[in-house]
């Protein structure tokens, strides 16, 4: 967030009541400290949560195919950046409260109220997380900034293992907005 000027203003862990309602933006993180880097250099991906996926969402197809767990399990975890903190970059146009409640209270497969990030609801550490967050007004242009600024500092080591290296983009980001979508070939994860 300091990187694209913004004030942070606190963090929580997952689950747990943001203190920001008026507009912003927020990210999902190993660290409790913007000023401080934590790693995994393994994707913890639950095998419950895959198999949860692929149960209420019958439509989920990996490579145009229906997938097993461990392939599921497998192309998720080539999303993961192994020497990033930052798992999910997102923005909220009125309440960035509301919107991380929203995101807490999504289920796994669902549309709504906010199905972006839903392969964080992957992980088996998801409680470990934390949820930092700073105001602002013009809350795209931040966002843009914030992942632009992510992935301009993606080591070449990490650019490389991910599956999409041409848009090493957070764990949990999908696309960028009005922009390009990461290439990890799962389609219908989510509600129609």
């Amino acid at each position: 967030m300091r990187a694209v000027q913004l004030d942070w203003a606190g963090a929580v862990r997952w689950h747990q009541r943001v203190h920001l309602d008026s507009p912003g933006v927020y990210l999902v993180a190993l660290a409790e400290s913007p000023d401080e880097v934590v790693t995994e250099p393994v994707c913890p991906v639950s095998a419950a949560a895959v198999q949860q996926l692929l149960d209420v969402r019958p439509e989920l197809l990996l490579d145009g195919r229906r997938p097993s767990a461990d392939a599921l399990a497998d192309r998720l975890a080539s999303m993961w950046l192994a020497d990033e903190t930052v798992r999910y970059i997102g923005l909220a146009g009125t309440s960035v409260a509301r919107r991380v409640r929203q995101y807490y209270k999504t289920a796994l497969g669902a549309r709504k109220p906010h199905a972006g990030g839903w392969p964080l609801k992957t992980l088996a550490n998801l409680d470990q997380l934390w949820v930092h967050y700073a105001p602002c007004e013009s809350v795209d242009a931040a966002e843009r900034a914030m992942l632009d600024a992510f992935v301009r500092g993606i080591s070449a080591s990490a650019r490389v293992a991910v599956c999409d290296p041409d848009l090493p983009l957070p764990f949990a980001n999908l696309t960028v907005p009005g922009g390009a979508r990461k290439r990890h070939w799962i389609s219908g994860a989510r509600e129609p």
